[in-house]
């Protein structure tokens, strides 16, 4: 800079690591403070109701970039020396702008800070090496530590990049700071700041930061003002005369900030907690549908309230260090729990929404093929959700979609009899042996079917007893369906002595026939009903009764087999009182009874 000699320093400081840190240098309050007379800054007299309603509005708006942001000129990485320059240039307006918050703390104001820092980090840092959920904020204090080191490295001239050529990588002269050219991908042939670099840039801050700063800055310690920044919201509190012990650092924070994230932590799991609670005793007496409806607020709320936590922390807390990346964590976790869990709701939701229409009863085919589709569903789902929120935490997704696919062949072999039990119940719902509701016979047992689930089906017996049987053995079991019969058999078969003559046997047949076929449930048709002799053993004669009756239940068969077997047992007894009240022949040579006495 004219008029100004920058001091010649030793820079191979940043690779040998041979020269302790020193203290930091001294800069100018971090937390704004009130002006003379007690009065505070015009920003900090805002009603605190506006200030929250803007607040929301952040959290409910995308970050889109001003009208004004648009015209900002671009930033140049077509060389390493380029995008040196431009951090610095980018630097030093965000140095402005940063004095102008200062002096004026607003939402407003904290948001077009956070727009400048993240331009700069999405621009000129290579980022990859972050997990996405604490790409923006590492980004913003990567700016931080970079523009201290730079602020106190002489740049470097066009000579420089001279013999530059094909080169993939480049350092800053004396510093293992590099500079890649991309390879690949819509940004190919940029230059920005390599990942490696990004991640030992705080290595290198402690290097230098006790050198002087070789040109102005409006903050020499940038990584110190951003652990001491504030929001809006808490720029009237003279945070400064806090206890010496809350002002130490804690993982690269203050441990006042560390304390209240931790509070706010706890005090959204005991909301959640509550509020859960609170569901649990309203859905005890509700309908499926309002009881699914319910607990699809747990999740909501989770959300809520860990997007209003998280938006707290980070724009007026301000966050830094290992517990700013823990907290960036948990807060992705939380949210990605609460959608997978919200989806897990979701699908009994649509399911439960679908039966509680006129079109699907609730005992049908159709509803339980749609608790069936939503209890495979549900778990397909989350599964989905997490899977990506995974990858959101750091986790690649390439070797985790790798290590599922060997930990489903895995599990697929150890769960070989639930996945057949799975099928077994899609192909009971495919064939439509059975409904829930319906008796059937199976495997020598009987009973009504009460459940179909996804691994078993649950069988009421005549005696009470509730028997579970498991999809795969019953698809393979023969399987008779009572419900569906279109009529019922009525059969019967029983004994008279031989000592009936024959034409009262006939009489007898011919009777069973008539009255059996009065009976207004009985099918009329081609040797139906029918009553006929079956056996003769010398001593009594066989005679059998089938008929068809069409009744529509098992109650109304028995109530017609009741009158049925009444008209056997009339007809029976006809015929035998009959034949003991017919005169029987007298034998030769023996005098016939005589009603008088003898005298």
């Amino acid at each position: 800079m004219p008029g100004h000699e920058p001091r010649r320093i030793d820079q191979r400081i940043l690779w040998r690591g041979l020269r302790p840190a020193t203290a930091s240098a001294p800069i100018g309050p971090a937390y704004p403070r009130r002006q003379p007379g007690g009065r505070r800054h015009p920003g900090a007299s805002r009603m605190p109701m506006l200030r929250l309603v803007l607040l929301a509005m952040l959290l409910v708006l995308p970050l889109r970039q001003p009208a004004a942001e648009l015209l900002l000129p671009e930033l140049d990485t077509s060389s390493p020396l380029a995008t040196y320059r431009t951090f610095l240039a980018e630097a030093a307006r965000v140095q402005t702008m940063y004095q102008t918050y200062r002096q004026n703390p607003s939402v407003l104001g904290e948001l077009q800070l956070g727009l400048a820092l993240r331009r700069i980090s999405e621009g000129l840092l290579d980022l990859s090496g972050s997990a996405p959920a604490t790409r923006m904020r590492d980004g913003n204090f990567a700016f931080g530590y970079l523009a201290d080191i730079l602020h106190r490295l002489p740049e470097p001239g066009p000579e420089a990049i001279a013999n530059l050529g094909d080169a993939r990588r480049w350092s800053v002269p004396g510093t293992q700071i590099r500079l890649e050219r991309i390879a690949e991908g819509p940004r190919a042939g940029e230059w920005l700041f390599s990942a490696e670099t990004v991640a030992r840039l705080p290595e290198f801050h402690a290097q230098v930061i006790g050198l002087p700063v070789l040109r102005p800055s409006g903050a020499p310690n940038w990584h110190e003002v951003q652990m001491r920044a504030t929001g809006p919201l808490l720029a009237g509190l003279e945070l400064e005369r806090l206890p010496g012990w809350m002002q130490e650092r804690v993982l690269g924070a203050l441990a006042w900030k560390v304390l209240i994230a931790f509070a706010i932590v706890l005090l959204v799991a005991a909301l959640v907690l509550a509020w859960r609670r609170v569901v649990a005793r309203w859905t005890a007496r509700a309908g499926p549908l309002r009881r699914r409806l319910l607990w699809l607020t747990v999740p909501a709320v989770m959300a809520a309230l860990t997007l209003l936590a998280h938006a707290f922390i980070v724009s007026q807390l301000v966050l830094t260090g290992l517990p700013a990346d823990a907290e960036s964590l948990l807060a992705t976790g939380m949210l990605y729990v609460a959608a997978a869990w919200g989806a897990w709701v979701l699908c009994w939701v649509l399911a439960e929404a679908a039966i509680a229409s006129p079109a699907v009863p609730d005992d049908s085919f159709d509803a339980n093929l749609l608790r069936l589709l939503a209890r495979v569903g549900a778990p397909i789902a989350a599964g989905s959700v997490l899977f990506f929120g995974a990858n959101d935490l750091g986790v690649p997704a390439v070797g985790l979609l790798a290590g599922v696919s060997i930990g489903g062949i895995a599990l697929a072999l150890a769960a070989q009899s639930t996945v057949e039990n799975l099928f077994g119940g899609l192909s009971i719902f495919a064939d439509r042996p059975f409904r829930v509701g319906d008796d059937i016979r199976f495997g020598g047992a009987s009973g009504r079917v009460e459940a179909i689930g996804p691994r078993s089906t649950r069988i009421r017996g005549a005696d009470g007893t509730l028997t579970t049987v498991p999809n795969a053995d019953l698809a393979k079991m023969q399987v008779t369906n009572v419900s569906v019969r279109t009529r019922y058999l009525f059969g019967q078969r029983f004994s008279l002595p031989a000592t009936i003559p024959r034409t009262r046997l006939a009489a007898l047949l011919a009777r069973l026939h008539e009255r059996v076929a009065a009976h207004p449930l009985v099918e009329l048709g081609a040797g139906a009903p029918r009553a006929r002799l079956v056996g003769f053993t010398g001593e009594a004669v066989e005679i059998e009764v089938l008929a068809q009756l069409q009744a529509q239940t098992f109650a109304e068969f028995q109530e017609a087999q009741e009158a049925l077997l009444l008209i056997l047992i009339r007809a029976v007894e006809e015929i035998v009182a009959e034949h003991s009240a017919a005169p029987r022949p007298v034998p030769q040579g023996e005098p016939a009874a005589s009603g008088h006495g003898v005298g």
